[in-house]
């Protein structure tokens, strides 16, 4: 009998408790969701001021006027050095703006020292010391560092073109593409010059199959006969011989040469071999056929 009462009244305790705390846990709720309400009432009381466009609410009218400038297109702010005259909407937009017309880089990467003009070339920047691949294409899978990277690959996919040339109905999907036509068709220009006999190329990939008749250098290879040849498209034309098509996925192409070494061809002589003038590698971009920080910034 008594073991019956003391486990009744534990057992009565023990419901009184649990009532209690879950009493406790609704008042909390209810404080919150009206905490929160009056939160987001007077955060709408404090935006007064309204867009008659878009609806879109401001806490001053100063920074709705700064807002209704995407409506009407109007730049009140220019810049100031001869030959730009480039407005923007904001003062701060002129001032990041500004920057582009001097030498100064106050924004340093703290891994690997380099330079910026603006805080948000230096933010996509640090994405390549993480390795972080986080923008993936839909089409193929492939995984770029950072966003602009990503745009400017799926180009590949579409049929879009964005860069013309001005002298010819040429299209390009790359903005480097463009200037290598122009260089090349339009301008005349050879920047590529061989450090061995002063021939010079417009485009840097026709400088390397050449300097390759210096070196003797032949780094594509038939995977049938092990012939070796200068140029892919003539390992190509071989391999038809043996009835393999113009497929070539089979053969092997060894890696470009990271510099260019005064050697002599096989099976011939050389006739810079004496020449006491050294190769000036200095003068050849090698490994690179264009900047890619320009590409970025034009792209």
């Amino acid at each position: 009998m008594q073991f019956t009462l003391y486990v009744y009244v534990a057992s009565e305790l023990e419901l009184r408790k649990l009532k209690s705390e879950t009493d406790a846990s609704t008042k909390t709720t209810r404080s919150s969701q009206i905490s929160a309400t009056l939160h987001a009432t007077s955060a709408m009381s404090e935006r007064k001021h309204m867009c008659c466009i878009c609806g879109r609410r401001f806490r001053t009218a100063a920074m709705l006027v700064v807002h209704m400038r995407i409506h009407t297109g109007e730049r009140p702010y220019a810049c100031e050095v001869p030959g730009c005259g480039k407005r923007f909407a904001q003062a701060s937009g002129l001032q990041y703006h500004t920057r582009t017309h001097s030498d100064a880089t106050p924004y340093i990467c703290s891994d690997c020292g380099r330079q910026f003009r603006h805080p948000g070339l230096l933010s996509a920047h640090l994405a390549v010391h993480s390795g972080i691949r986080r923008f993936c294409c839909d089409e193929c899978g492939s995984a770029f560092i950072m966003l602009s990277h990503l745009r400017r690959h799926q180009r590949v996919h579409s049929a879009e073109q964005p860069f013309a040339c001005s002298q010819c109905p040429v299209r390009f999907k790359f903005s480097w593409g463009l200037r290598r036509h122009e260089r090349a068709m339009h301008l005349g220009e050879k920047p590529f010059v061989c450090s061995v006999c002063d021939k010079a190329f417009a485009e840097i990939g026709n400088l390397r199959t050449h300097v390759r008749t210096h070196t003797g250098e032949r780094p594509f290879v038939c995977c049938v006969c092990n012939q070796r040849f200068t140029q892919s498209s003539s390992l190509k034309t071989h391999m038809r011989l043996h009835n393999l098509g113009s497929n070539t996925s089979a053969a092997e192409s060894l890696p470009e040469p990271l510099s260019y070494v005064n050697t002599t061809p096989v099976g011939s002589k050389s006739p810079h071999s004496e020449s006491s003038r050294p190769l000036n590698e200095s003068s050849v971009p090698l490994n690179e056929s264009f900047s890619k920080e320009d590409a970025l910034i034009s792209d």
